[in-house]
């Protein structure tokens, strides 16, 4: 067993019911040898995943796993309140949603919402996708400083469907005017005959960035209905954002950093 097998054995030994052990408690439960207890229970002590009381000599989840498990309540309250958003957006619009997350260039669906529309558009949760072609991604990317999107880009650029950019600077010609406006377009890039809107949202608390999306047939979908989905989705954007205290859109209407 490796250490951090050893590691994990040890923490999944504390729950609700036992939220601190001693020594021998650990030991029993693990059926490790002492020695190899008492070295991996120094080791995680010392990097604050256990600590140990003064007194009693009993151990319990330390400092550092706190804050993992801050940071991941976080995590989740910040998807499930977007979720929750989207959800409401999809039912009055008919379309699909999306969020997902940057990684690297690429972007990863967390959640897929589907509306109503049959002529709907699905993307599971799970698929991965260039960032460059879709409109929430390309939003996610314009928060982002211009170095950490240059040091994210591969090398050539890569070769991206006719009506995606196509270079650095075509890229970056989006970039500006999603930074200035808040809002990312899409259509006929990724997937033919398919047209997006997006936008980005970013906690205060931990820093967190997802991508959210709304997409829809590009050739049946009038500008009346894709101005009605821009509305939707920039109600949705401000009170998100006021919520978790995005930089972007938890200002006050009128005063948005653009």
């Amino acid at each position: 067993m490796g250490a951090l097998d050893t590691a994990v054995v040890i923490l999944r030994c504390f729950s609700e019911a036992r939220p601190e052990l001693s020594f021998a408690e650990i030991m029993t439960a693990t059926g490790m040898p002492k020695s190899s207890t008492s070295r991996m229970l120094s080791a995680l002590r010392e990097a604050r995943l256990l600590e140990q009381d003064e007194v009693t000599r009993r151990f319990r989840p330390g400092l550092l796993a706190f804050e993992l498990g801050r940071l991941y309540r976080a995590h989740d309250d910040l998807i499930s309140r977007t979720e929750t958003a989207l959800k409401d957006v999809c039912a009055r619009t008919g379309h699909t949603g999306y969020i997902a997350v940057l990684d690297g260039c690429d972007q990863l669906v967390l959640r897929m919402v589907p509306g109503s529309n049959p002529l709907r558009v699905v993307s599971p949760a799970g698929q991965r996708g260039s960032a460059l072609a879709t409109s929430n991604g390309r939003a996610m990317l314009a928060r982002l400083s211009d170095a950490e999107i240059l040091a994210r880009l591969p090398k050539p650029f890569p070769k991206l469907p006719r009506n995606c950019p196509q270079s650095p600077d075509e890229l970056f010609q989006r970039i500006a005017e999603i930074r200035r406006t808040g809002r990312s377009m899409s259509d006929n890039e990724a997937i033919e005959g398919v047209a997006s809107q997006g936008f980005a949202l970013c906690s205060r608390e931990t820093s967190e960035m997802i991508g959210i999306a709304i997409s829809y047939a590009s050739q049946a979908t009038p500008p009346d209905e894709r101005a009605h989905v821009a509305r939707e989705m920039e109600a949705m954007a401000r009170s998100v954002g006021r919520a978790i205290g995005d930089a972007v859109w938890g200002l006050e209407t009128g005063e948005q950093a653009r």
